[in-house]
């Protein structure tokens, strides 16, 4: 029967190493069936573009956040210009590139890279083909057209925000017009001062009128009792004064009936004007500071139009490639080799850890009855 023992550590190492040539055949192996199958694929080229997205214009308050992580992450948004498929389509036409039974989808996934430099404003934009010359004509024309659409899309933007501040200044200013219209109607129909200067002058002539008919009433109460008292000559011509001074005082009366008459209709014209004009010049104020404002908009706007959104700025067309990006035929190799070589390594040390066999010793039968012998004495 055999005998089945375990191997010690050194005799596991001489184990591995007495098989160096296994392990040489191995990895020349791996290494040159690696560099073959490298070499036998297709060779593809890879063209990068760098874009850069300027923030905004100084006058916009955006612009203070150009070093605000968020606001880099944000620009991530531009992503979707370059990676746009319908513009991807129009590509895949123009340089014939052929999408196959997984369509343009799959096609734009393996051909074009679009991708931020972290916590930069960079972002690159790689096309990958078997023709170095079409992959550099490819990323720049998507990156061309990527820009044309971003700039279209922030001036269509520009286009509605200022047809918005447009028809917000065209209502201020109808309005303005209106309120100085009304304005200036109050003021034709009189201004709350001159009519208080009216009514003042009526209000002092209604006094002195007041004056003159109490004084004409105490000349006809005098001239009444001279005419009653006095002598039988000064009694006709007391008559004649009392009456005269009582038809003063009476004309007096009247007069001053009017006048108060007057001061009363006034003084509703004043309260009616001044609410009138105080109406008008309030609406007036109102419209002319909102006309003011929004032509102000107008003005700022004009002046940072085309500033208020980023602005992407080619700083690296790209040259047309020289060396294939893939396939890497030397990583290939070198990554071929160290697999090959651990492997084998461990197939070694895994076969060196298996427990050996060694065959039992079989006695002759002569010496078996030596021994018995032997041991009988």
């Amino acid at each position: 029967m055999p005998i089945t023992e375990d191997r010690t550590v050194r005799e596991r190492t001489a184990y591995v190493l007495g098989r160096w040539r296994f392990v040489v055949t191995a990895v020349a192996a791996a290494g040159l069936l690696a560099f073959a199958v490298s070499e036998f694929l297709p060779r593809r080229y890879t063209a990068t573009a760098t874009v850069i997205i300027d923030p905004p214009g100084t006058n916009d308050p955006r612009a203070a956040m150009v070093v605000n992580p968020t606001y880099l992450e944000s620009l991530r948004t531009f992503e979707r210009f370059f990676n746009n498929d319908t513009l991807f389509q129009q590509a895949a036409q123009r340089f014939h590139l052929d999408a196959g039974t997984a369509g343009i989808l799959a096609l734009r996934k393996r051909v074009l890279k679009v991708g931020m430099q972290r916590d930069t404003r960079v972002l690159e934009v790689s096309a990958t083909l078997p023709n170095p010359q079409d992959a550099l004509a490819l990323v720049r024309y998507i990156t061309e057209q990527s820009i044309k659409a971003s700039r279209a899309e922030a001036q269509a933007a520009d286009q509605d925000t200022l047809a918005n501040v447009t028809e917000e200044f065209d209502h201020a200013r109808v309005r303005f017009e209106k309120a100085r219209a009304e304005w200036e109607l109050a003021a034709l129909q009189g201004t709350p001062e001159t009519v208080q200067g009216e009514v003042s002058a009526a209000i002092g002539l209604q006094s002195e009128v007041s004056r003159l008919r109490v004084q004409a009433e105490a000349e006809a109460a005098e001239w009444r009792i001279r005419a009653r008292d006095g002598d039988a000559q000064d009694r006709q011509s007391s008559t004649v004064l009392t009456n005269a001074a009582g038809a003063r005082a009476s004309e007096y009366a009247r007069r001053e009936s009017e006048l108060a008459e007057e001061v009363a209709a006034k003084r509703k014209l004043l309260a009616e004007l001044t609410e009138r004009h105080a109406v008008a010049s309030g609406e007036f104020d109102s419209a002319r500071k909102a006309y003011e404002a929004a032509l102000s908009r107008v003005r700022d706007f004009s002046a940072v139009n085309g500033l208020r959104s980023e602005h992407l700025r080619v700083i690296d067309p790209g040259v047309e490639p020289s060396q294939p990006s893939s396939p890497k035929v030397l990583l290939n190799t070198i990554v071929a080799v160290l697999l090959a070589f651990c492997i084998a390594l461990s197939w070694l040390s895994f076969v060196a850890g298996t427990p050996r066999q060694r065959p039992a010793v079989v006695r002759a039968p002569t010496a078996l009855h030596e021994e018995r012998s032997v041991s009988s004495r």
